[in-house]
């Protein structure tokens, strides 16, 4: 089987990977433009890679140090409450069974203690807000349910040497990516040694075949070259080399608030305080910044729209509060809120932004690009790999959900605040009232597409607990939400089980390293973060270049 990818970022090599380990007797060819330069401003990323980087047997610490990601153990949101100083820590702490709950804390976290979540069965949720209504637990879910705030509050590694306090298979950490670097890693590491031809080429033309023009016959690169295959792959971004050929159908996000960011990259003054195990989201007066650390610099970005505020607004308020170091002036970034209802057809399939993007926010584009590449090869699994009368119905339902499922989550940060100081945020709160969006949350977390289990199948992208986690962060109102009935024995039982873990955690993490201590040790080979920036990625970007 012969497949062409257009595109040479983080969606056309990750695809390219994960085809070539996953799909039998394939043979892969990459086309990427030698004139696009990447922006790299930083990408917080889900839990999601770290299973992708797992599957391709990919050494977590080697990826690492060649591109200069860290560790991530969750997304502090810093006033989307009341705009007051407020904030939350989003970590890693997928729902359980009642199962686990009648097993000794000291058994751990096994895959089946995940896999045996249903919509319908009683859930370790159930009982935080059993516990919740009587006053017995923390209001954060954090503090309450995952209990890795003591590491995230006190900026610490979870690590001994290279053994995790945090349980493995408990999907507890992700990382900070540097997408400057990534792609490159992938194809010289992963692709290129292992089969997949790499060639720097424009696409001058894209011939469809006569008896189907939903199909592509060839491509025509400006080399001369021509290229047949089996299935092309359009991963070129929001310039859609492929599909601008055809007559696509868009779904529009028109609730969504923002479609602009202006991006900048920071130097440390103190890596050692400002590099940060977590990523900063902090909530504006016209829309939010993101905020990631890397080892060697970090990468912000001020999302908004055109409708609320002008670009000299939101350029003075990014520079007041955040820019301290700027290493460049802030570039200006546009998209539009949509995605295609239909990224697979013929012999054609658009992955990553290509199909579709909604924001920025919650780490998603990276998950969303493993998620299509792990259906993709079930499709083409389904199809015995051919491509000629190619069904594309699951995959286009499932990846459909998966960005609608992003969408949903992101608009109800924005319409679920309680602020209301500009006119920015009122709009938001009207449209959280006339649509219900509480009962969205609700609906969400019921819905058996947001366990592990639809996850796995790439129906959910964000797992029940947390909507339910945002609901408490956001403080609504908890009592409305339904639960399963649970044994008072159980209750007691649960409490214990969350004042053992807390406890346990809090007393532990006075024995672990500063966040910066520990990658400069253990990760980047005792260079400091501006050493490693000196001689290995600016090595790299030389390298590059030339």
């Amino acid at each position: 089987m012969k497949i062409v990818i257009i595109g040479g970022g983080s969606a056309g090599w990750m695809t390219a990977c994960w085809l070539n380990k996953f799909v039998p007797n394939v043979k892969i060819e990459l086309i990427e433009s030698p004139n696009i330069p990447r922006l790299g401003v930083g990408e917080s990323v889900t839990v999601h890679i770290k299973e992708f980087l797992r599957c391709l047997d990919i050494s977590e610490q080697e990826f690492m140090f060649e591109t200069g990601s860290v560790y991530k153990y969750g997304n502090n949101f810093i006033n989307w409450h009341k705009g007051q100083g407020e904030w939350e820590n989003f970590t890693f702490g997928w729902n359980k069974s009642r199962d686990h709950l009648l097993r000794s804390p000291y058994h751990g976290v096994t895959w089946d203690d995940h896999r045996s979540v249903s919509a319908d069965g009683i859930r370790f949720t159930d009982y935080w807000l059993e516990l919740h209504d009587r006053g017995q637990v923390d209001r954060s879910f954090t503090r309450s349910y995952t209990m890795w705030h003591h590491f995230t509050e006190k900026n610490l590694a979870p690590f001994i040497g290279e053994k995790s306090f945090l349980p493995p298979n408990d999907l507890a950490w992700a990382y900070h990516i540097n997408t400057e670097r990534f792609a490159d890693y992938l194809r010289d590491n992963i692709a290129v040694p292992n089969g997949v031809v790499h060639t720097q080429a424009l696409v001058t033309g894209v011939i469809k075949d006569e008896g189907n023009n939903q199909k592509i016959s060839k491509l025509i690169l400006d080399t001369g070259k021509e290229l047949e295959a089996d299935l092309f792959v359009d991963a070129s971004g929001f310039s859609r080399v492929l599909i601008k050929e055809f007559d696509v159908d868009w779904k529009w996000y028109d609730l969504l608030p923002n479609d602009t960011a202006y991006v900048c990259q920071l130097d440390y003054e103190n890596p050692s305080k400002e590099m940060v195990n977590y990523t900063k989201s902090t909530a504006m007066d016209y829309g939010w910044v993101f905020d990631i650390s890397l080892y060697h610099r970090r990468g912000t970005g001020y999302i908004f729209s055109n409708n609320f505020v002008s670009d000299e607004d939101v350029l003075k308020e990014y520079r007041e509060k955040i820019l301290t170091i700027p290493r460049f002036e802030p570039k200006r970034l546009h998209w539009d809120k949509k995605r295609m209802r239909n990224p697979g057809f013929g012999n054609v399939v658009a992955v990553g932004m290509t199909a579709g993007f909604v924001e920025p926010m919650e780490a998603n584009m990276l998950g969303v690009i493993s998620n299509s590449a792990w259906e993709l090869t079930h499709a083409l699994a389904q199809n015995n790999y051919n491509t000629f009368n190619m069904d594309w119905n699951t995959y286009n339902t499932r990846l459909g959900y998966t960005i609608d499922d992003v969408a949903d989550f992101i608009l109800v940060h924005y319409t679920l605040s309680s602020r209301e100081d500009t006119s920015f945020w009122r709009e938001m709160r009207s449209i959280g009232k006339q649509y219900n969006h509480e009962q969205l949350l609700i609906d969400k977390y019921l819905d058996p597409k947001s366990t592990i289990e639809g996850a796995s199948h790439a129906e959910g992208f964000f797992p029940d607990f947390m909507w339910l986690e945002l609901a408490a962060a956001w403080h609504l109102d908890l009592s409305k939400w339904p639960r399963k009935r649970v044994d008072e024995d159980e209750v007691r039982l649960a409490k214990a089980h969350f004042d053992y873990l807390n406890l346990n955690t809090e007393v532990a993490s006075k024995y672990f390293m500063n966040n910066y201590e520990y990658l400069k040790k253990y990760i980047f080979k005792n260079m400091p973060s501006p050493q490693w920036r000196d001689e290995v990625f600016e090595r790299t970007a030389r390298l590059i270049i030339k």
